[in-house]
């Protein structure tokens, strides 16, 4: 409802009356269409909510990761220090014979260039965890020179809160999904658009109230009417307007379908992931143990002097290397879990200290 003033600066031969008019018009008003539109515009509100809210759940996986990757560089770093003293102590050793020639040169430069290669692994290890932290920072908006104090001890607890996946079923997803319930949303907003593309074939109301002062060729006074518009002919257009509408929701609807099915295909993979790796921790931590075993064996054989202290080391070094292939094992674990609960809704649904 509009409220119009008019002011008569020159008015015709004849006319009498105040130069002001003032009248209340109502044009094309629709009070069904203009339901619908106030439903829309509620959901598109819904709308923004969720993907603000989907955004930041992607933002504290992502998070959550970096952090995880960080504390495994962080373990890998200190194993791979090990190795480099343990290679020193192989090469000092080597020198040592050398130098009494009893052992080949070659086989110190094969040594010393494994040391080398040691050495140069930490620092690739050392750049990515400054990499992953410059990258953490982004995210939670420090600026680059800012110092990140990182309590990394007993990370996946921090990050999942003893969330192991178990209880997660496919329904789960399906009702929490964040990406779907926008695409539900979506479909709830182009069904008003399609029932208003049907209201649009019925009469429209029309209500005037105007009062009548400045106007020669009518007379004057105050006039309050009711009544319909109604289109008669259009060139079907209404017609096909509906026909257009009704398409965009089938396409949003096969779109939410085609998604609901990625999702599920993501579900089974994770699922299968983290059945995969158990099988795979426990490899690995056998491995662990009998790398320690065949130490502990080369032990017995260096003090028997059935082999060299260079065979001794080298068993050493495999034990230490078997320790930092089960740094991986529970990495694909964490991530694996990170991307169920993030499909499920978020992080912050399985761990309280997540609050968003």
């Amino acid at each position: 409802m509009e409220l119009r003033t008019l002011v008569y600066i020159s008015r015709a031969t004849g006319n009498v009356g105040s130069p002001l008019n003032v009248y209340a018009w109502v044009a094309g008003f629709n009070p069904l269409v203009a339901l619908l539109k106030i439903k829309s515009n509620e959901i598109l509100v819904d709308i923004a909510k969720t993907s603000h809210f989907l955004k930041i759940s992607e933002d504290v996986a992502a998070m959550g990761k970096l952090f995880y990757g960080i504390h495994a560089l962080e373990k890998s770093i200190k194993v791979r220090k090990e190795i480099i003293a343990l290679s020193q102590d192989k090469v000092n050793y080597g020198t040592s014979r050398n130098e009494q020639g009893t052992l080949d040169p070659l086989q110190v430069r094969i040594w010393n260039n494994n040391l080398r290669g040691a050495q140069i692994k930490l620092k690739s290890l050392e750049n990515e965890r400054e990499q992953k932290i410059a990258e953490l920072k982004m995210l939670m908006g420090y600026p680059h020179d800012f110092h990140l104090p990182l309590d990394t001890r007993d990370a996946a607890n921090q990050i999942l809160n003893g969330f192991n996946g178990q209880p997660i079923t496919f329904a789960d997803i399906q009702g929490g999904n964040l990406s779907l319930k926008i695409a539900a949303k979506r479909e709830q907003v182009q069904s008003n658009l399609v029932t208003g593309s049907y209201v649009a074939l019925i009469p429209r109301p029309s209500l005037v109230m105007e009062q009548i002062d400045n106007q020669v060729d009518r007379t004057s006074g105050f006039n309050f009417a009711l009544g319909v518009e109604y289109t008669v002919w259009d060139g079907f257009k209404r017609v096909r307007e509906i026909k257009r509408q009704k398409m965009i929701a089938e396409q949003l609807k096969l779109d939410r379908n085609d998604m609901s099915s990625k999702l599920y295909g993501q579900f089974k993979r994770l699922r299968g992931g983290l059945e995969l790796s158990g099988e795979r921790e426990t490899f690995v931590r056998e491995q662990a143990k009998l790398a320690e075993l065949s130490e502990e064996r080369a032990l017995t054989d260096y003090k028997s002097g059935a082999i060299p202290y260079d065979l001794y080391v080298d068993r050493r070094i495999e034990k230490v290397e078997a320790h930092l292939d089960s740094i991986s094992g529970p990495q694909e674990r964490v991530f694996d879990l990170i991307d169920l609960a993030t499909l499920a809704g978020g992080l912050n649904k399985y761990n309280a200290r997540i609050a968003y």
